[in-house]
C-alpha cells in the first residue's frame, strides 16, 4: 500500500491525460465537474458519468488504459446530480452497458423533465436555474434499480450501500474483497480532514451524518471520493474517528 501512496503523491498525471491509477484495476477519471471511476476487470464497470460533455473524456480514459468502450458492461450512478449523471446519455449512445441507479434516484434519471435543482439555498437555486436548464442532459436509460445490499460483479464483489442525505437515493460502493470504498458525495475530504457533504447541495444533513456512521461500520483500507483525492491507507479508522464526532 505504501508503494501506491507514493505513486499518487509523487506522480502527477500528464497534462492531457484523463485517467489516473489509484490501485490496481481502479482508475480515477477527470470528467467535467467531478471524478468518475473505471473498474478494470475482465469487463469494465464505470462509476458515474460526469457533467454534460464528459463522454469524450471517458472514451479517452479507456484508450489511455488500453481498453475499448465495448468492454464496459455496467454503469453505476451514485446519485442523480448533474455532475454525476450529465454525461450518461452520451455514454449510452456509444456503449450497450447496463445502467444501475438506486430506485429512489431512477425517476430523475429517466424523466423527460429537467433534473431537480441541487441547490438547497432558495436564492442560489433561483440564480442557477438558467444554467442548469441549459445544461440539462435529458432523459437516460436505467436498466437496474439498485437497493441497499445488492452485490454486483466488479473487482471481486461490489456491494451497494444506501447512504441517503446528500440525495435520497445516494449510494456508496463497498468492495469487501479489496478493502475499498467509493463514497460518491457522502462526505468531503478537504485540507486533510473528513467533513460532512456540502450544505449547499445536501438535502438532509441529519441523514447524511447517519449515513457516515453507517459507512464507518464497514471494513476498508482505501476510500475514494467524487471531488477529492483518495485516502489510500487506514481510511476506515479515519472515517470511524470522524463518525464518532457526529454521534448524538
Amino acid at each position: 500500500m505504501a508503494t501506491w501512496t507514493a505513486r499518487w503523491d509523487e506522480v502527477k498525471p500528464a497534462p492531457f491525460r484523463v485517467a489516473r491509477q489509484v490501485l490496481p484495476g481502479l482508475y480515477q477519471l477527470r470528467t467535467r465537474g467531478s471524478r468518475a471511476y473505471l473498474l478494470a476487470d475482465d469487463e469494465i464497470t464505470l462509476i458515474d458519468a460526469g457533467s454534460v460533455g464528459s463522454g469524450a473524456r471517458i472514451l479517452q480514459a479507456l484508450r489511455e488504459i488500453g481498453r475499448s468502450p465495448t468492454e464496459i458492461s455496467r454503469i453505476v450512478i451514485t446519485h442523480s446530480h448533474l455532475d454525476h449523471v450529465g454525461g450518461l446519455p452520451e455514454i449510452q449512445r456509444w456503449v450497450p452497458a447496463k445502467t444501475g441507479v438506486h430506485l429512489a434516484e431512477a425517476p430523475h434519471v429517466t424523466s423527460e423533465e429537467p433534473l431537480p435543482n441541487p441547490f438547497t439555498h432558495p436564492l442560489l437555486a433561483r440564480i442557477c436555474t438558467p444554467y442548469l436548464l441549459r445544461n440539462d442532459p435529458g432523459a437516460a436509460r436505467v436498466d437496474e434499480h439498485l437497493a441497499d445490499g445488492d452485490v454486483l460483479p466488479a473487482l471481486g464483489g461490489m456491494r451497494v450501500v444506501h447512504a441517503p442525505g446528500h440525495t435520497a437515493g445516494s449510494i456508496s460502493l463497498h468492495f469487501y474483497n479489496r478493502g475499498l470504498l467509493i463514497v460518491g458525495d457522502a462526505m468531503q475530504y478537504k485540507f486533510g480532514r473528513l467533513m460532512l457533504p456540502s450544505r449547499l447541495f445536501t438535502q438532509d444533513m441529519c441523514a447524511a451524518g447517519a449515513s457516515i456512521q453507517k459507512l464507518a461500520r464497514l471494513d476498508f483500507e482505501t476510500i475514494c471520493f467524487s471531488h477529492f483525492r483518495p485516502i489510500l491507507a487506514g481510511a476506515d479508522q479515519r472515517v470511524r474517528a470522524f463518525a464518532s464526532t457526529l454521534a448524538g
